[in-house]
């Protein structure tokens, strides 16, 4: 018994963490269903501890091996109402876990899980999954004290006499589903407000896009017409050889070549000037 316990205190503090730390970064239906897992793996190991209970008590004489037959032989030998909204409430998340659920706003704050149970829709979101993992806890501190021998049967709130407990997902009086009614219809309404500023913002660009179109349109229009009735003609400018760099030994030798060019130039002036002399008898 203490061993089924044990177990399902393993499987609350993965449902913390994954609620409080996986859920917070990953906003993902993924994580939901694993959130979802987990639960009903806790679930199963405290209806195991109330069973082994009443066989110690010898309220039953055996253990069912199916969890249908678990849940209903749950609510038969106890009386407790916490007892038998939390047994519909673990057959309601096994229900959505076999449905085919759908995945709506996946990595933001509003990130839910739909399905159709029974044929009524059943979302979850982090507000609800949050509520439900408070009535998880509450209900293994229920089991965990009655284990423990601190609690004592028939002290807490019971069924209502003449009442028979079903084990229907659908059953419309339990009171947890009364409480996240509220929860339920705030999720609806972020979901409808969430597809509303998704279709406003595809419009807003959709006009833009549209707008951009035209603009872009009537500019090449403008820019076709100038160009028909003027066109500018517009001369090459030359183009400017760039200087070409001389080394200062080559600009020595040009210079020496200009003195050598000029001192021949001078010599032969002064040449064509000399008379020349006649030569005479002697």
């Amino acid at each position: 018994m203490r061993d089924a316990i044990e177990n399902a205190v393993e499987e609350l503090k993965r449902v913390d963490h994954s609620i409080f730390v996986s859920l917070k970064y990953t906003r993902t239906v993924d994580i939901l269903v694993n959130i979802l897992i987990r639960m009903v793996d806790c679930y199963e190991f405290l209806i195991l501890a109330l069973l082994k209970y009443a066989l110690e008590k010898k309220m039953i004489g055996d253990i069912p091996s199916t969890p249908k037959e678990r849940a209903v032989l749950i609510k038969e030998i106890y009386k407790e109402q916490e007892m038998h909204d939390n047994i519909d409430l673990y057959l309601l998340l096994k229900a959505m876990l076999k449905s085919n659920y759908s995945r709506e706003n996946e990595y933001r704050r509003h990130v839910t899980m739909k399905a159709i149970v029974s044929g009524r829709e059943e979302i979850i979101n982090i507000n609800i999954i949050s509520q439900y993992y408070e009535y998880l806890t509450s209900f293994f501190h229920m089991v965990d004290n009655l284990t423990k021998g601190t609690y004592v049967l028939g002290s807490g709130q019971l069924i209502p006499d003449g009442m028979v407990g079903t084990t229907d997902e659908e059953n419309p009086s339990n009171p947890y589903w009364t409480q996240v009614e509220q929860m339920k219809k705030e999720a609806a309404m972020e979901i409808a407000r969430d597809k509303e500023i998704k279709e406003r913002i595809r419009a807003e660009k959709q006009s833009k896009d549209i707008q951009r179109t035209k603009d872009m349109a009537r500019y090449n229009k403008e820019a076709k017409e100038a160009d028909k009735k003027s066109k500018r003609v517009t001369k090459r400018k030359p183009k400017i050889k760039p200087k070409k760099i001389i080394s200062q030994d080559k600009l020595k030798m040009l210079e020496l070549k200009k003195l050598a060019k000029k001192r021949i130039e001078k010599e032969k002036k002064k040449g064509a000037k000399k008379p020349l002399k006649k030569k005479g008898k002697k």
